[in-house]
């Protein structure tokens, strides 16, 4: 029971920490790509679909997607994101589970126990707390559980064992290969340090042969066989499997002589990343315990082994990176992968080193020739610095990096609204970070087609693009059945203004916009709208999580600088270019307007209410405050247009006035 409560306390409590923090998938590159091809392979009943969803000119292998296919199946659950949602929750817990069982297999119960706490502490995993990339993850669990497991197969040849490593190995290189050859390095690395130690010889030498090519090159041949695209490319129309190729002329010309720089591989990037490692929120405990650990790991004999093993999988990374960085040799399969992955390949190591450091902290100080109390208090100081200090530094730009783009309750409710009222509609959308992507997976059920998205077709049909094809509709105030606009203002979106001109306004929900393109009725769109954005306090407050209703163009919104700017106490409605519109229904009369604006540069403002120009100021670089004499009348809409020389422009504030 005490062990059972050593480990299950922590994974809870860790579980708990990102049920508290985590939303649906956002509209990012990855959790887009990965929800398509989930539904593609429910959709085809197969692990290997004949048409996948393009990623640039790559696709990944199928083992995560699997995982969510059958979870889907098995529970009746068809909601996409919300198994990803699911399953972001329990890939952490495997993740524990993983490093626990690495760490008590390699280095005992002592240090597995603490490695597992300080999961709770190391920065690396607070990073991805929230920027999280759900294979990868996965892959983390296999990567650290065929660690744990090898060196007792090694040690001791049991064909039931070796069969079951084979199977966690071909599961490793379905979710993500880059856990597999990882795990391939570090396993390598030990087994060649045990061959070393025994002495060599060439019975030796071939039998560690031998064993090397059943335990690793196996689990590669039997993925083969499982994996058709292998012997048939024709079968699909990519050419190759990332981030491994389907067949061995692609490993050659692509993979093998691998040259690409991403836009994040930079010096930036990998301070960034080092920082988020080390001392980010002052985590100086943390970085020690890393260091103290690694030594620990070198030091005690019975874990020198498999010390030096991890902490050359550490150096070979950093090496890797820092190729990238300089010369950009080509190092095969390994250099296919970004800086930014390549650190995350650390993840599971990290807590590993901290555990072990904390490990002989506590050895050490149990040595100390002090009194017991002050062992005591000693001791629990500076464990409490490694856990507290990082807490009390709130990483505001990880909380507001899960608020970007994020399908929030107002889009769910509208997604609902429109699959009940139009199921076979066909919905004009912004494409670029918009919620209206996200529409069909919330809405399995209907019949709904989102013309534009970000990954698939690359926000344009053709040539054909959301804003030129809005203009041409507006223009021609042409009529389309069957076809609604859903514009949602929390992301750079098109005007819903200019929709609210010429089509029937159907709904105005919070953020959200929807018109019914096949109807030029309009006679009902302002009283629609003066409901939906009714005031009847006397300001509106530049926070636009709160008063995002009436920032109603030109704004952004779910986007994670903005969310960071409010978690620091700075309530601004940014307007992202050079126009902007507040919109808004006063419920009595007032005759002016109080504003209060900040502006980076010196620049000239106009203002203009209802089409009307009212104002024209001079801004200078910082804050600025100016009154507009202006009669609202009470109970009718109001449209306050601000446009910029240059933009960006920050409002803090409207308020309304009895007097001028």
């Amino acid at each position: 029971m005490g062990d059972l409560l050593r480990w299950a306390i922590p994974i809870l409590v860790i579980a708990i920490v990102h049920w508290a923090v985590y939303t649906y998938p956002t509209d990012n590159v990855d959790n887009f790509f990965h929800a398509t091809k989930i539904e593609y392979m429910l959709r085809y009943d197969t692990t290997y679909p004949p048409v996948v969803p393009i990623f640039d000119v790559l696709t990944y292998p199928a083992g995560y997607h699997s995982l969510a296919s059958f979870i889907m199946l098995l529970s009746g659950e068809r909601v996409i994101p919300r198994v990803m949602l699911e399953l972001r929750l329990w890939e952490w817990v495997f993740l524990a589970m993983g490093v626990y069982v690495l760490s008590y297999l390699w280095f005992g119960r002592k240090v597995a126990s603490y490695t597992l706490l300080a999961m709770l502490g190391v920065n690396l995993l607070h990073y991805y707390l929230i920027v999280y990339i759900a294979p990868n993850f996965l892959g983390f669990y296999f990567f650290a559980l065929l660690l744990g497991l090898v060196a007792d197969i090694w040690d001791g040849f049991d064909m039931r064992k070796y069969s079951s490593l084979t199977l966690i190995s071909v599961g490793a290189i379905l979710v993500h290969p880059y856990s597999y050859q990882n795990y391939v390095f570090v396993a390598v690395v030990y087994l060649g340090l045990n061959l070393l130690s025994k002495g060599l010889s060439t019975d030796k030498v071939l039998l560690f042969l031998k064993r090397v090519f059943m335990l690793f090159i196996v689990p590669l041949f039997v993925h083969a066989l499982v994996n058709p695209y292998f012997w048939f490319p024709s079968l699909v129309h990519v050419k190759i499997e990332y981030p491994w190729a389907s067949y061995v002329g692609v490993v050659v010309s692509k993979l093998s002589v691998f040259h690409g720089v991403g836009p994040r591989d930079t010096w930036q990037y990998f301070e960034l990343f080092t920082k988020w490692a080390t001392v980010r929120n002052d985590n100086y405990t943390g970085l020690l315990f890393t260091f103290l650990g690694g030594a620990y790991l070198l030091y005690r004999k019975e874990f020198r082994r498999k010390g030096v093993s991890l902490v050359l999988f550490f150096v070979f990374v950093l090496f890797l990176i820092l190729d990238r960085l300089t010369v950009n040799i080509p190092i095969p399969f390994y250099s296919t992968a970004a800086i930014e992955r390549m650190f995350l390949w650390l993840v599971p190591v990290f807590p590993v080193f901290v555990g072990a450091g904390i490990s002989w902290f506590d050895e050490l100080t149990s040595r100390v020739p002090i009194r017991e109390m002050s062992k005591k208090l000693f001791y629990l100081s500076v464990i409490g610095a490694f856990f507290l200090v990082p807490a009390v530094g709130t990483a505001y730009d990880l909380l507001s990096a899960e608020a970007n783009f994020y399908v929030r309750a107002d889009n769910l409710e509208d997604f609902h609204w429109i699959s009940t009222h139009f199921p076979n509609a066909t919905v004009l959308n912004s494409c670029t970070f918009d919620s209206a992507q996200w529409l069909p997976f919330f809405e399995p059920w209907s019949n709904i087609t989102v013309m534009f998205n970000s990954r698939i077709k690359r926000c344009r049909i053709g040539n054909v693009t959301p804003s030129s094809f809005s203009e041409r509709l507006l223009n021609e105030s042409t009529v389309l059945p069957g076809y609604i606009a859903y514009i949602d203002t929390n992301a750079p979106s098109l005007n819903p203004l200019d929709f609210f001109q010429r089509y029937r306004l159907l709904r105005l929900n919070g953020n959200n916009w929807i018109f019914d393109l096949s109807s030029l009725n309009t006679s009902m769109n302002e009283r629609k709208a003066a409901a939906a954005l009714r005031l009847c306090g006397n300001s509106i407050p530049g926070n636009t999580e709160r008063y995002g209703k009436y920032f109603v163009y030109g704004f952004k919104k779910k986007y994670f600088n903005v969310r960071r700017m409010y978690l620091e106490g700075l309530d601004y409605a940014w307007m992202r270019g050079k126009e902007g519109v507040v919109g808004f229904a006063p419920c009595r009369n007032y005759r002016g307007v109080l504003v209060e604006v900040y502006s980076l540069r010196p620049q000239a403002l106009n203002v203009t209410v209802n089409g009307k120009l009212v104002g024209r100021f001079e801004l200078k670089a910082g804050e600025n405050r100016f009154q507009i004499p202006v009669e609202l009348p009470g109970g009718e809409l109001v449209f306050v247009s601000f446009s910029t020389e240059e933009g960006p422009l920050f409002v803090r504030f409207i308020k309304l006035l009895d007097e001028p």
